[in-house]
């Protein structure tokens, strides 16, 4: 049984993964972590691009097969349902997620899990509060996260700040997981409801090397994301309340 395993989705990041694996790699000996006690399924989900190829590649090339899981989505249905497919082959005790593009360094999420092993309570969220955003972007997320508190109830800052690290007993309580990237705050509801402590650590969010935001790349796909959430704060406060 693995102390920690590690979740993160890969969409057209084909440019970023040898970097991304190799910082995985170097992290988690960093922390102690190792094919024993450590797994990362790298989810490729639905890529349009040469990411499972250049994912295969890579981790052949390094002799990686021990530590890194490749989860493959054959039609990206969100970065929800990526995610959860793979948070649903995960079997440690702690699991985790993050991002791919490298705007968060694989590095924060095995600071988090070193910090919540490290608790003998572990009804605990850890997340990361980022640091370094623009203007714009810290204001959709103050927005956000008003109108979380105003329709659900929820009292979160920086809620799709990565990484996010917690127990298996919570994810056994994302019983209608949304598809989309409402997954994050329907986690932080969620551990809310139970009555978890969130625990953050500030995380440096420098931009993208490669590639572009899946959400926020056009006018017409930010809003279209924003508006999406708000529908659906709604149908959740409706399904199962206040948190």
């Amino acid at each position: 049984m693995k102390k920690f395993e590690l979740v993160i989705p890969a969409y057209n990041e084909e440019k970023n993964l040898e970097m991304l694996l190799s910082r995985v790699v170097e992290s988690a000996a960093e922390f102690g972590f190792n094919q024993q006690n450590f797994r990362l399924l790298l989810v490729e989900n639905g890529s349009k691009d040469r990411s499972y190829q250049v994912m295969q590649e890579v981790i052949q090339k390094h002799q990686w097969q021990d530590l890194i899981h490749i989860v493959k989505v054959e039609v990206n249905q969100g970065y929800g349902f990526g995610l959860m497919s793979g948070l649903r082959e995960t079997q440690s005790a702690v699991v985790g997620w993050t991002h791919a593009d490298l705007q968060c360094d694989p590095r924060n999420a095995f600071i988090g899990a070193k910090l919540l092993l490290g608790q003998k309570d572990r009804k605990i969220l850890v997340k990361g509060v980022r640091l370094g955003r623009n203007w714009r972007d810290q204001w959709v997320s103050r927005v956000f996260e008003t109108l979380a508190f105003l329709i659900l109830g929820l009292r979160m800052y920086e809620m799709n700040a990565q990484p996010k690290i917690f127990t298996r007993d919570l994810l056994l309580k994302l019983k209608n997981p949304p598809k989309t990237f409402a997954l994050d705050l329907y986690l932080l509801y969620q551990a809310q409801k139970a009555n978890y402590l969130v625990m953050t650590f500030d995380v440096f969010f420098p931009p993208r090397i490669h590639g572009v935001s899946n959400w926020a790349a056009h006018f017409a796909g930010r809003y279209k994301t924003i508006f999406g959430m708000i529908r659906y704060m709604w149908d959740l406060v409706r399904a199962e309340g206040r948190a």
